[in-house]
């Protein structure tokens, strides 16, 4: 059995190359003869490389001959190539809007059909790729605000390469890491007083509140005395046990934590903000 392959496979393009593949299944030392709509083309070897394709239809078929019996192998199926005289243009897109430093952002460039190579540039279209990717999609990890900017891409396939046109620009903004606030009220504490922390975030919103005492791996879990409102940690009759060390977390995924804030209860009844 004698069959015709093409590689790449799928869309096809005016000006790019492409490979085609003649596999007979019996026998060997064949030699190979192509036909171009029915056309005999002069023999070679089972691979066929065609350079420049038009944006002509064509099929092709191929056969084998040799000395030996049997002398010929069947005519194989025509092959049907298609070709578009249109030069595809490739598209990028981000997977994040909001994007912090020390966040990962994913860019993906599509194109048409398969078999490409995908090059990512910034700023500018006519500099040296910034990355080469087997896949569509290029991921920034542990960004920082000098990653921000306009990212390009485009593709290409075949030998030599023929490439896509480049995408339109998608613009990365990377802003400094958020950081909450906490605001205390009041600033000096009585036993059995009342103390109400703000966990106060500037920017953006839909925030979820955590709240920790002495370390981040201790979570302030509502009680009696320990009531959580949105924003708000309200701690009821204060006594000393209520000592140590305040953070706030917002989060919309994973976001930083906050400033400190020490509380004292003692025989002063001091409260002391301690910056950090």
């Amino acid at each position: 059995m004698t069959s015709v392959s093409v590689s790449p496979h799928g869309l096809l393009y005016s000006g790019e190359t492409v490979t085609l593949q003649c596999d007979i299944s019996d026998y060997t030392a064949w030699t190979y003869w192509w036909y171009r709509n029915k056309q005999l083309q002069s023999p070679g070897s089972p691979s066929k490389t065609i350079t420049t394709l038009s944006d002509q239809v064509s099929q092709y078929q191929c056969q084998g001959r040799r000395t030996d019996r049997p002398q010929s192998s069947q005519l194989s199926a025509s092959l049907h190539i298609s070709v578009t005289g249109i030069k595809p243009k490739a598209k990028v897109s981000s997977d994040k809007k909001d994007i912090l430093i020390g966040d990962s952002v994913t860019l993906t460039c599509t194109v048409e059909s398969s078999g490409w190579r995908f090059y990512w540039y910034r700023p500018r279209q006519d500099s040296k790729p910034v990355a080469t990717t087997s896949g569509s999609s290029y991921t920034l990890s542990q960004v920082s605000v000098s990653d921000g900017g306009q990212y390009r891409c485009r593709a290409g396939r075949g030998d030599p390469v023929y490439y896509t046109q480049y995408s339109e620009p998608v613009h990365i903004q990377v802003t400094a890491m958020i950081k909450a606030t906490l605001l205390v009220k009041p600033n000096s504490v009585y036993p059995g007083e009342t103390v109400t922390l703000t966990c106060s975030i500037g920017s953006y919103s839909d925030w979820r509140y955590k709240w920790y005492k002495d370390s981040n791996d201790t979570v302030i879990s509502q009680s009696d005395r320990h009531t959580v409102t949105g924003d708000t940690l309200t701690i009821s009759r204060a006594t000393e046990s209520d000592q140590g060390l305040y953070w706030c977390q917002g989060e919309r995924d994973s976001r930083p934590k906050s400033t400190s804030v020490s509380i004292t209860v003692n025989g002063e009844l001091l409260l002391c903000v301690v910056l950090t």
